[in-house]
């Protein structure tokens, strides 16, 4: 059965308006969803931990390498050297691409308001 454009748009709001007053439905496209560090106060403290951790072996081959340094040594050429490797190392930590997974359990009370 078959029915006029004119009867159709007369009756669509109507239908749309009942189904929406029995059936609840929440618009969850606006949400949104933060993730934050549990065991750190921001992200930048999480990345000074990093950049601590990875840079602790190559501070102590530089004070190493100063050490053992002779009269003859270049230390300026030497200091150079390990502030590349240092960029290298802070250039790899924030570029470094991490996934995060998560499972999200939305519930709410379809009939309230």
């Amino acid at each position: 059965m078959k029915i006029s454009s004119n009867l159709y748009e007369t009756i669509l709001p109507m239908v749309k308006t009942q189904v929406e007053s029995q059936i609840k439905v929440r618009d969850l496209s606006h949400m949104a969803v933060t993730a934050s560090p549990a065991d750190f106060n921001s992200w930048e403290d999480v990345r000074n931990d990093l950049m601590s951790e990875a840079k602790r072996g190559l501070k102590a081959r530089v004070e190493a390498e100063i050490a053992a340094a002779k009269e003859g040594d270049d230390l300026e050429a030497m200091k150079v050297a390990f502030q590349g490797e240092e960029r290298d190392i802070e250039h790899s930590i924030d570029h470094e691409v991490h996934n995060f997974s998560c499972t999200l359990d939305i519930d709410y009370n379809f009939l309230s308001k």
